[in-house]
């Protein structure tokens, strides 16, 4: 069925170039191995590296460059998404990043299952992995050993659990009905949450309850409320069959104005869906109830999960660095 699906992937290389150049030729080259379209949605800025990020991807059969020329200083991640959707000729898409590990046999699986119309769409929750998890995902390959290691607790690995994330497997109607990404936003943050709201939306109708928008998350999914609560909500079947992505490593400097329009961000996405928003002193459960319901419902062991209930900060015990070793050891 891969010929049902096109990846959309947006590029700016005014970070972190090398590393992007590098994730984006995994992913192609794996794409190609599994007979799957990808569209790059580029904004070439005409450097030197733009150009060798042409020239790595253009070597692929099954890659389309779609091409912005945007000078500004901030990155639009949903202007080039948009722009990459416009080439798009099949049923589904998948959202993807460079940074997602290509795990295209279960983007294959969930998209089989949009297409026999068990399930809508699907957000996948992403573990966000170290730089030792993601240097033993290279070297081993092994999906299923990683995910092994984290349902049994082992801190090196990973630095946290994204759920929802932006990795979407959907219909290509329903991103052009819902108008996709909206290109309001710049930098990094709440482009993807207002996305899925709409989404989301177009399925159900979404449950306002007076904290909706307070911005709060947790290390444990379960504990989420609000809106994220509200998305988590079409991710609990993912977390029960363990269908979860991986987010590769990089650094992150927070001081760089890509991450600081996250506060920006967060005021417009407010702006946006405060409409309806619940004026009662009425509080969501968080999404730990329902997870337990499903488990229930489908007889499965709900502790076979406890990985999930987990609300212990990643880094407090962590020993994937000689620092962090030293630190647990002397407790300090």
């Amino acid at each position: 069925m891969t010929e049902h699906l096109t990846s959309l992937i947006p590029v700016d290389l005014k970070r972190r170039a090398k590393d992007i150049i590098n994730k984006a030729a995994l992913i192609a080259s794996d794409a190609e191995k599994s007979n799957v379209k990808v569209i790059f949605g580029h904004n070439n800025r005409n450097t030197r590296q733009d150009k060798a990020f042409i020239k790595a991807i253009k070597k692929y059969s099954n890659v389309t460059l779609c091409q912005a020329n945007n000078k500004s200083e901030l990155i639009n991640v949903s202007q080039l998404r948009n722009l990459a959707f416009q080439q798009v000729d099949t049923e589904l898409i998948i959202l993807l990043d460079v940074d997602i590990f290509p795990d295209f046999a279960l983007f294959m699986r969930c998209a089989n299952e949009i297409l026999y119309q068990s399930a809508p769409f699907h957000i996948l929750p992403c573990l966000y992995l170290t730089k030792y998890g993601t240097n033993y995902l290279r070297k081993k390959t092994s999906i299923e050993g990683l995910k092994e290691k984290y349902f049994s607790f082992s801190r090196k690995e990973f630095l946290h659990l994204a759920c929802p994330s932006s990795i979407v497997v959907m219909k290509s109607s329903d991103y052009r009905e819902i108008k996709g990404f909206n290109p309001a936003f710049n930098g990094h943050g709440y482009e993807d949450f207002d996305f899925l709201l709409r989404l989301a939306e177009r399925y159900n109708r979404i449950n306002k309850s007076a904290d909706f928008l307070l911005e709060t998350s947790h290390r444990s999914p379960l504990l989420s409320t609000g809106f994220r609560k509200e998305l988590g909500m079409h991710c609990i079947n993912a977390l029960i069959e363990k269908k979860l992505t991986f987010h590769l490593y990089h650094a992150r400097d927070n001081e760089d104005n890509y991450y600081q329009r996250r506060k920006v961000n967060y005021q417009l996405f407010s702006k946006l869906h405060q409409h309806d928003v619940s004026v009662d002193e009425h509080y969501s459960s968080s999404l730990l109830e329902e997870f337990i319901r499903v488990c229930k419902e489908k007889k499965v062991n709900y502790r076979t999960y406890s990985i999930y209930f987990d609300n212990k900060p990643g880094h407090t015990d962590r020993t994937d660095t000689l620092k962090r070793r030293v630190k647990l050891l002397f407790n300090f």
